[in-house]
């Protein structure tokens, strides 16, 4: 099941549309990537100042963060940074909209709304995320909140880990799918000398900051891109086997991922990786 690949989009350049008939009009959304197997979706929706909609459900799973603006969830106010979950069946709404917002949201099915009171009857109620206040969260050793396993060995304790300089925030660990929803930043001046992959989706919205990587290419290496350079409202969806890096940012780097699995990084070192991360971290772009 591997999500659409997408090695440095710019979300802004990225045509929005009416998603369907059932919501108000002026609800746009950007789709970012779509996951083939499923139908599952990544997308930017814009809602508009004054935007009302009805009580409803989904027929997807809606994870939700609030990267700008505010809307209400019924008597939840979501501003920017908060974040919640909303299993697929389960009555939420209305929704309001004062001053408009925009919304990052990850769907596990098409989207599709359904103007009910009521939520379906085999919805898993006990599975929803209220509100979470992102900035409330403490930042966490990724080795300790969101990764599985590593080949990278530190060089100070000879054990897996990560490169320094990383830190996360869990807002989803589901048991069930095994999903992985969190908060990622990254320090200004990190690097990570080598490229890795996954065996599982790996999608980041870079939310603020900046971020180079060196090499982007799949285990044939027929689809090789060089010196990406990413920042504010640019994604990333790498399905499973991507090789990506290294990587580096100037000014730190604030993402929200999603990972399909708790987080596998298989790593192997880029020979010339200095010279490129020192091109980079030496302009002057995001300084």
């Amino acid at each position: 099941m591997a999500m659409q690949r997408q090695d440095c989009l710019d979300v802004n350049t990225v045509n929005p549309v009416s998603i369907d008939g059932s919501h108000p009009p002026g609800l746009m959304a950007r789709t970012l990537a779509v996951e083939g197997a499923t139908g599952g979706l990544h997308m930017v929706l814009e809602i508009p100042a004054g935007c009302r909609a009805p009580r409803g459900y989904n027929g997807a799973s809606l994870d939700i963060y609030v990267l700008s603006g505010s809307i209400k969830l019924g008597n939840e106010l979501l501003t920017t940074g908060c974040y919640t979950y909303l299993p697929a069946g389960m009555a939420y709404g209305p929704l309001a909209s004062e001053a408009g917002a925009r919304i990052l949201l990850f769907s596990d099915r098409p989207y599709r709304f359904v103007a009910s009171e009521d939520s379906l009857t085999d919805t898993i109620a006990e599975r929803h995320i209220p509100r979470v206040e992102t900035w409330r969260l403490p930042w966490v050793d990724p080795m300790k909140d969101i990764v599985k396993k590593s080949t990278w060995v530190d060089p100070r304790t000879g054990k897996e880990g990560r490169p320094a300089g990383v830190l996360t925030k869990s807002l989803r660990k589901d048991d069930g799918t095994k999903e992985v929803v969190a908060l990622t930043v990254l320090s200004p001046g990190f690097v990570d000398p080598g490229t890795e992959h996954h065996p599982h989706n790996e999608c980041l919205y870079l939310i603020s900051g900046d971020a180079y990587i060196g090499l982007t290419y799949d285990h044939r290496r027929e689809d090789v891109k060089e010196n990406l350079v990413l920042r504010k409202d640019f994604y990333i969806g790498r399905p499973p086997g991507i090789r990506h890096g290294p990587v580096c940012t100037q000014n730190g780097a604030l993402w929200l991922i999603y990972l399909a699995d708790h987080y596998t990084g298989i790593y192997k070192e880029v020979p010339d990786w200095e010279a490129r991360v020192s091109r980079y971290l030496a302009s002057e772009n995001f300084r």
